[in-house]
Formats: structure tokens, sequence, C-alpha cells
């Protein structure tokens, strides 16, 4: 006696395995991987996050190491986009179009694919519009203009990735608020308790706090260079320290997972 094929067309009903089981019934789980909202599978957003954290780690002390090793008579530049004049180059256009990569083929929520679509695009900026180089060579003002603008969108939106993103506005199981004020007093509950009993999501509010703070010295000493920040590094200490701080939260969500 011949036994009839498991599974049967669309039209007789739902395909239904020796026994009675259906394949469509709730207790029957059909292997694949898990999908995160912004239908990316949950291993490749965990590998983007790391891929975005490591980058960010890395790439300040790499630069130094780089001029150092090649011999450099700039060991340390002005700016970490001062790189671009120093035997580095290549290693940091490389590793900021590796960033922009990441950063656009970054799917979690479509709020979150935006943002990191443009900072993908700012990163690219970075690189395609380089900084000032030092006199007497010259650039058209648009271009050192583009630069500035790009990296510190770019900054901006890697430090609202720790504080909004990763830290969450939210605990697991609560409701999303509507409204921004209500969102705003759900963040501002959060990380209160966060900074209170400590975890994780402590962790993204100082990287966070980091990038902001960091990001914000760099900025000013750009602009107003003062008696305190001359003389030094300054501008790529804290450039370095808020990628640097970026990339540390970005690692710590992908060690998390979706």
């Amino acid at each position: 006696m011949t036994i009839p094929p498991a599974i049967s067309d669309a039209s007789a009903g739902p395909a239904v395995m020796p026994g009675g089981n259906s394949l469509n019934s709730p207790g029957v789980k059909l292997p694949g991987p898990r999908r995160v909202p912004g239908n990316q599978d949950a291993r490749m957003t965990r590998l983007l996050r790391l891929g975005v954290g490591v980058t960010g780690i890395l790439l300040p002390i790499a630069l130094i190491a780089g001029n150092w090793v090649a011999g450099d008579k700039v060991i340390v530049p002005d700016s970490m986009s001062g790189s671009y004049y120093t035997s580095t180059c290549n290693l940091f256009a490389g590793s900021l179009c590796a960033l922009a990569v990441f950063l656009i083929g970054y799917r979690h929520t479509r709020r979150q694919a935006c943002c990191t679509w443009f900072a993908g695009v700012c990163a690219a900026l970075v690189v395609l519009a380089p900084t000032a180089p030092a006199p007497p060579k010259t650039e058209p003002a648009w271009v050192s203009y583009l630069h500035h603008s790009a990296a510190g969108a770019l900054i901006f939106t890697l430090g609202v990735f720790c504080w909004v993103v990763f830290a969450g506005s939210t605990q697991p199981g609560e409701a999303q608020p509507q409204s921004m004020a209500d969102r705003c007093r759900a963040w501002v509950a959060c990380a209160g308790t966060s900074l209170r009993h400590g975890g994780r999501h402590s962790v993204y509010l100082a990287c966070g706090f980091l990038v902001f703070a960091s990001g914000g010295l760099a900025l000013y000493t750009g602009i107003w260079p003062a008696s305190w920040s001359t003389g030094w590094q300054s501008l790529y200490m804290f450039e370095a320290v808020a990628v640097f701080a970026s990339g540390a939260g970005w690692i710590t969500a992908g060690l998390e997972g979706p």
C-alpha cells in the first residue's frame, strides 16, 4: 500500500505531516535565521555592530602606530582627519569606507536604518572631502566646510545611537510612549534607573556622554583654539576619545545581540 506524500498542494489546505500535525501549527517551528524588525537576520545585525565597534576602537590607535612604524615625521597629526596627509592615508581612508559600508548595510528598524544610512554617507564624505592640507597647500573652502560638517554629523549620530537607540527609552515589555515629551520622560527615568543599578544600559550612557563631551571639546578647540588646547594634539585626542567610546558602545550592543 502506497503512503500519500506528506505535503499537499495549496488548494488542498496546509501541509500535514504523518500523524496529523500541520506545518503551520504553532507547535511546529521551521528552521531559519532569526529576523529582526528591519528584515535582517540577527547574526548579520550583530556582525555589523561589531564591525562598526572594532573600527571605532582600533582606528585611533592604528593611525598612530602606523605612522610610527612607517617612520613618518608626523606620528600624531593635529586631527584624525590629518592622517590623510601622513603615511596612514590609505588606512584612514579604507577604515572610513569600511565604516560607511557597515553603517549603510545596518538594518534593525526603519528609523535606525535612516540614521545609520545618514551616518554612513557622512563617513564617506569625510574621505571624499578631506580636511585642509598644511600651508602652503590649499583647497577650496567648500571642501573644508563639507568635511567638518560631515565629521561633526557622524560623531553626533554615533552618540545618539549610544544614548537613545542602545540605551533605549523603555524597559522590555513596556509600551513605547507615543508623544515626544513622554518619550523624553521615559528615557530620563530609564537612564536614572540604569545609573543606580548599573548594567549594560549604564555602559551605553557612559559611552554616549564621552562621545558628546569629547565631540563638543573637539569642535570647541577646532573653532576657538585656547591656550590650554594649543601646543599639543588636543583635537586628535578629543576625536579619538569620541570615536573610541562610540566603538565601545557598538561592540557592547553587538555582544548583547538585537
